[in-house]
């Protein structure tokens, strides 16, 4: 799955989507980031360039060989095996923490917010984009799902979060100065939240 997921994601999500997220990532992020749930290293292109440093952390092996392979020549990346929900790293070493299509899949997304806030320095900032259905036309959804359920089948587990749940459970994890945003995509919209650790 680690070497086709680029392709499968393009493919259901389509190719303006991952280009809009790179975009506000590239924008949002600066300074020493934490990024959970990596994959394969296709969000971390987009914004690494602009930060000192990256570590770039998932739980599965292959897509971190995959990350590997892909962020190898930039030399603020480090590739590391980490459980989103307790990722062994420093408490306060970073000024940014991203998890793109995590909240959707983990079994506890206020787990995940605890792990990201305990990452961050006061101030620091959490940037959160999960794929959703909310704002397509039913034809876009029918087509979504079922190249959705082709692709991967049906697996249990995780949901389709829209704007306002995204924007909700990251204030239940005591963010401020939320900023959200439905990012449109010609087959699939993303959930954008921007928000920060209060000092």
């Amino acid at each position: 799955m680690a070497q086709t997921y680029d392709a499968d994601q393009v493919h259901i999500s389509g190719p303006d989507l991952a280009s809009k997220i790179g975009a506000r990532l590239a924008a949002d992020l600066h300074g020493e980031v934490v990024e959970l749930a990596c994959g394969t290293g296709q969000h971390t292109l987009a914004y690494a360039p602009r930060c000192s440093s990256v570590i770039a952390t998932d739980l599965s092996a292959p897509m971190l060989k995959e990350a590997g392979r892909k962020l190898g020549s930039l030399p603020n990346v480090t590739v590391r095996p980490a459980d989103a929900t307790s990722t062994g790293l420093p408490e306060g070493s970073a000024d940014a923490v991203v998890a793109v299509n995590l909240l959707h899949i983990v079994p506890d997304p206020a787990a995940m917010l605890a792990e990201a806030r305990r990452l961050l320095r006061p101030g620091g900032v959490l940037v959160v984009a999960d794929a959703t259905g909310q704002g397509l036309s039913p034809r876009q959804m029918v087509v979504s799902m079922w190249q959705i359920l082709r692709r991967w089948g049906l697996r249990s587990g995780g949901g389709n979060l829209n704007q306002r749940a995204l924007e909700r459970l990251v204030h239940q994890a005591g963010f401020v100065q939320l900023r959200g945003e439905l990012l449109t995509g010609r087959r699939m919209n993303a959930a954008y939240v921007r928000a920060v650790r209060p000092a």
